[in-house]
Formats: structure tokens, sequence, C-alpha cells
């Protein structure tokens, strides 16, 4: 983590691959189209709820592949730097080997941020447009969920 090598499990992320060859991080041109998409589709004024059910409805899989999206899954793509090309490390860390129990990092151990660690799908003022309204969301859909 400090040399700042990134791996993440690129089978359950959307638009971006590992080059076979290279080994380095690829965007995968097919499915940087539905990342855009989805941050487009914010900034146009969607929560993330009405654009997982976009999404659903035109078809498109999630990055598990399945067919029905949710709005977790999309709020965590919003959120998520390396669609900027940088990359956390250490957002949750293991707990238990054995159990393979992960936690999510609230100051446990050191996290590391790279910059420009591969080639962004969305500019970085567009990651931060959708950054400075992302938090009104949140708090707009847990006051009415409660």
């Amino acid at each position: 983590m400090a040399d700042r090598k990134v791996s993440f499990a690129y089978s359950r992320f959307l638009g971006l691959d590992k080059d076979k060859e290279t080994g380095k991080i690829v965007v995968n041109p097919e499915q940087a189209e539905t990342v855009r998409l989805i941050f487009h589709l914010f900034l146009e004024g969607m929560t993330p709820h009405s654009i997982a059910t976009e999404l659903t409805s035109r078809g498109i899989k999630t990055p598990a592949g399945k067919d029905v999206w949710n709005q977790q899954t999309v709020r965590r793509m919003l959120s998520n730097e390396k669609y900027k090309g940088d990359a956390l490390l250490q957002k949750e860390f293991t707990v238990d080997f054995l159990q393979k129990k992960m936690k999510k990092n609230e100051g446990e151990v050191p996290q590391y941020y790279v910059e420009g660690n591969h080639e962004a799908i969305i500019s970085p003022a567009v990651f931060v447009m959708v950054q400075a309204s992302l938090p009104s969301v949140q708090r707009e859909v847990h006051a009415t969920a409660a």
C-alpha cells in the first residue's frame, strides 16, 4: 500500500479492467459509457434511486452482472474516486484473515491516496460537481426513508 500499488476487484467494477499483458488498469470502453451515463444523469438532476430504475429499465447489467440495479450501487459509483483516475487505498481492511472479515477503515490503519493512477473515465471537474451534490441527496434519501 505504501508503495502506491493499486489493486481492486476488477470483476465487480464497472468501466475498468486489468490489462492481461501489462497488469495495468485500463478503461473498458463499453462499460465506461454506462459510467458516464450515470454521472450525466445525476448532474441532470436524477437521484441514485431514479438512476437505478432507469438503468434497470434499459437492460444494463450491474457491476456484478445482475439485471436489477439498486441506489446503493449507483451511490457508491458516484462517490468512487477511481472513476476520475485516482485511487484511495485501504478503504477497508481485513480484521480476520481466517474468516476473511473486512471492516470499513475509520482511521484504524493508514490510507494512501494515489492521484493520476490510471486513465480517468470522468473528468475531475465532473467528479467534484457530483460530490458537491451527493451529500444533500444522501440526507434527502435518509429523511424520506425515516
